[in-house]
């Protein structure tokens, strides 16, 4: 990612974590990666479980969604790639540091022309 829309550090807490995968899906959905859709990391190394990472916008609330979501489509140079790598990274330290996986969190987004997002890490069985 640029300079400027770089993820912070994260700290060892899992409440760190969380607000680092928040921060990362934001910055993600304001430079219009496509987040509806998973991910799966493949490590060539024994000591990191292999994850796949599913991410979906939930449908708004009706009583407060906008009939015609006009949102302006925001540029800030993040690409698809860029956030898979830096995903990557987050569950790798996240593995590191002994987190473990198998959940999920739901970011609630302020914006009411904005879908909450959710995203679910799944540890995937390792090939016998």
């Amino acid at each position: 990612m640029s300079q400027a829309n770089h993820i912070p550090a994260w700290a060892a807490s899992p409440e760190e974590f969380e607000r680092t995968l928040e921060v990362l899906v934001s910055t993600a959905r304001d430079n219009d990666v496509e987040l509806d859709r998973s991910w799966t990391f493949r490590h060539e190394t024994p000591e990191y479980d292999d994850m796949m990472v599913e991410i979906t916008s939930l449908a708004p609330q009706p009583e407060i969604a906008d009939p015609k979501p006009n949102r302006p489509t925001v540029s800030k140079g993040t690409t698809s790639a860029e956030f898979e790598v830096a995903l990557d990274e987050l569950l790798t330290k996240g593995q590191d540091e002994g987190m473990t996986f198998d959940r999920s969190w739901t970011f609630r987004d302020t914006d009411p022309n904005s879908s909450d997002t959710m995203v679910e890490i799944s540890r995937l069985a390792n090939p016998a």
